[in-house]
């Protein structure tokens, strides 16, 4: 999308208009009018779709869109893995400026591993494009979320923000991670860089594998310097930034490596197992969790059969990965618990609280709530939980695999 001066001047309504409860009747016309583009292809029906619910959303009618995406993939199931970039879509669409960004952002929840949030901030950023981006216009959209007990909509901002930069410097990473450094927090850094990783590869799989637009036509285009992608080098991006990044970098890359290996977990694991220092092995495996988890569409078998084919040492972090892609959201940690009280004793199990902790951490910044958070029938599934969650207790380290 071209972007104008007069584009950072506009906003959205920051009321809406229209009642939730119009979500079904909306759903019902737009997938009638939509479905007979699956002749076409995938990718066309699904814009059509993503068109539908952007035209809502740009009306101010943030809740009405995203209830109309429950009830369209409620009714075809054939869509639930493209919930995310719908989302997004429905976010693009959504003009906001320092004045209102935060209102609007507001109206978004974590439905969707959050795409409603990304897409607005990708199109605050994006129409800025061109012009000097202010300290105070970077800041604006989150500071109004801070100070609250759920800290989750702050990170969805932050991480929002990475993806909003990639539009605002056309995909050059480093150039987004120098914005993302401007803010003030180390966790607020980390939280923008994963953003900015996970833009660059969703750029370099429309770009380079053929994937679908799926409602994200809008995009800013790569700078014609810019290379997403080397076939024959599987580790870049990551290696081709500053030691600093390359955590976030590699807990993404996987998103990369598996479909320029054909979706081949096994031969993925040996790329991940070539990451360099232990840590970014580690990371790399957490990332084809969370492939695993999204391609096995939450099924806890196809999980247990991807990561499985990964090294001893790296399948455990695998679990990690996947139970954080299956909690992603506060509202859906019952199902990452459940995954991990459905594992055998073990590395695997203890990993996989490992991996909610972390959720947790993230979704509340005190301690009882992330305490009670971590409850579990077992004392050794909550040991680690409150561990990763930050909580301080007095109970001993138990980890089965030192």
């Amino acid at each position: 999308m071209a972007a104008t001066a007069a584009d950072t001047l506009a906003s959205a309504p920051t009321k809406p208009t229209r009642p939730t409860s119009d979500s079904a009747k909306v759903a019902d016309s737009l997938l009638a009018l939509c479905k007979p583009h699956v002749s076409h292809s995938i990718d066309a029906y699904s814009t059509c779709i993503g068109d539908g619910i952007a035209s809502l959303s740009s009306a101010g009618n943030i809740a009405v869109a995203m209830g109309t995406l429950d009830y369209v993939i409620h009714s075809d199931p054939s869509l639930v893995l493209l919930g995310h970039p719908l989302a997004h879509a429905l976010g693009y669409a959504v003009r906001s400026t320092p004045a209102t960004a935060t209102r609007l952002l507001s109206q978004c929840d974590d439905r969707y591993q959050s795409g409603c949030y990304h897409g607005i901030l990708q199109r605050y950023f994006d129409a800025r494009m061109g012009m000097p981006l202010a300290q105070s216009f970077l800041l604006a959209p989150c500071d109004g979320l801070r100070g609250t007990r759920e800290q989750f909509r702050l990170f969805d901002c932050l991480h929002g923000t990475g993806h909003g930069l990639m539009m605002y410097h056309r995909y050059d990473v480093n150039a987004s991670l120098r914005d993302c450094d401007r803010l003030a927090a180390d966790w607020d850094q980390r939280s923008c860089y994963s953003g900015v990783f996970m833009e660059h590869n969703m750029g370099a799989r429309m770009q380079t594998f053929g994937d679908g637009a799926f409602g994200m036509h809008r995009h800013s285009t790569p700078g014609a310097s810019v290379i997403l992608f080397k076939p024959d080098d599987l580790h870049y991006p990551c290696n081709a930034t500053p030691p600093r990044y390359r955590r976030e970098c590699y807990e993404l890359q996987s998103d990369l490596i598996l479909p320029a290996l054909g979706q081949d977990y096994r031969k993925a694991s040996r790329v991940c197992d070539a990451a360099g220092t232990p840590d970014l092995v580690r990371e790399c495996y957490v990332g084809l969790g969370r492939n695993a988890s999204g391609a096995s569409a939450f099924q806890y078998s196809g999980i247990r059969k991807r990561c499985d084919l990964g090294s001893a040492a790296g399948i455990p972090f695998c679990y990690q990965g996947a139970v954080r892609h299956l909690a992603y959201a506060p509202s859906e940690l019952p199902r990452g618990i459940a995954f991990c009280k459905s594992l055998p004793d073990g590395d695997t199990r203890f990993r996989c609280w490992i991996g909610v902790g972390l959720q947790i951490a993230g979704f509340y910044s005190d301690q009882t709530s992330r305490e009670r958070a971590c409850h579990s029938e077992s004392a050794t599934d909550v040991a680690p939980c409150l561990e990763a969650a930050g909580v301080v207790r007095s109970a001993a380290r138990t980890n089965p695999s030192p």
